[in-house]
């Protein structure tokens, strides 16, 4: 490891926002600041922000997430102002904002509230639905496994429920870095509760929801980097062009997708060589 994590919460927007900050010993580059998705938790990007090495990234848990607490509301601006918030106080400046699924909308509206700061835009197996196909699955059937006896059954839950190719070290990896263990029973229990995240489903789909990705999409002007999952269901073969399109109608520069072939929706887990790969040379090229 080339540098240190430092963790702890930030009073943001009326809330405690837990946040692992990663630390390079010598950092290069602008800051990254990483948005998990609707799944996981920040230590999603554990594991990205070690292999990076010298890149600095700010990785919070999102409300309702973690360690941060459920303040009711599930606005795609809600979740970009707390990121925009939290980028002003810790590394005010320019800085990256990278999303993953559906935080992939919520990059894209902190890029647009904040053009002078964001630098450019990385988006990793966003959920992109096309309205000619039916809708895409947003993560696991509810319901699901309130918690799981061992670390090996739960590894053994997300082999059994995500697209692509696990191994056993990958699993047990993933699962320690975003599960949440119960230190009175021992059990392992998911980053979030059922009810939170059936809300924040029920928001997205409903008339209320501001999570219009191609919207976003064509009004974004920065540079933008895109991973695909090759055996995603969240974003398919027949959706990249499609997404890609709707960045070219915002004008240059045309954003890369880069398609993690063995991957489903969790590329930087199943292929974190692909992703840490593509992102030092993007990264390597914003100014």
């Amino acid at each position: 490891m080339t540098g240190l994590w430092q963790n702890g919460t930030h009073a943001i927007n009326g809330i405690a926002l837990f946040c692992r900050d990663w630390q390079p010993r010598d950092a290069t580059g602008l800051p990254l600041v990483a948005l998990h998705g609707s799944l996981t938790q920040s230590g999603m990007w554990i594991e990205t922000a070690e292999a990076l090495g010298a890149v600095r990234m700010l990785c919070p848990d999102q409300r309702g997430y973690a360690l941060t607490a459920d303040t009711g509301d599930d606005a795609c601006a809600a979740f970009a102002s707390d990121a925009v918030a939290l980028a002003r106080a810790v590394v005010p400046g320019r800085y990256v904002i990278m999303g993953h699924s559906f935080a992939a909308s919520i990059a894209l509206e902190t890029a647009l509230v904040a053009k002078e700061q964001v630098a450019a835009v990385v988006l990793v197996d966003p959920v992109v639905r096309l309205a000619a196909a039916p809708a895409a699955p947003t993560g696991h059937p509810l319901p699901q496994p309130e918690s799981f006896a061992t670390i090996e059954d739960a590894a053994r839950y997300f082999r059994d429920t995500e697209e692509g190719v696990w191994t056993e070290a990958t699993s047990r990896r993933f699962v320690e870095d975003i599960m949440m263990r119960d230190g009175d029973s021992g059990r392992w229990r998911f980053p979030y509760a059922a009810a939170r995240l059936r809300r924040l489903r029920a928001f997205q789909a409903s008339p209320a929801g501001d999570y219009e990705l191609f919207a976003k999409a064509k009004a974004v002007r920065c540079p933008v980097l895109i991973f695909r999952g090759g055996l995603s269901k969240r974003f398919t073969a027949a959706a990249e062009q499609p997404f890609l399109d709707a960045f070219a109608l915002s004008g240059p520069p045309k954003p890369e997708c880069i398609v993690c072939p063995a991957s489903g929706h969790f590329p930087t887990t199943t292929e974190p060589g692909i992703v840490v790969a593509g992102l030092k040379r993007f990264l390597g090229s914003v100014v």
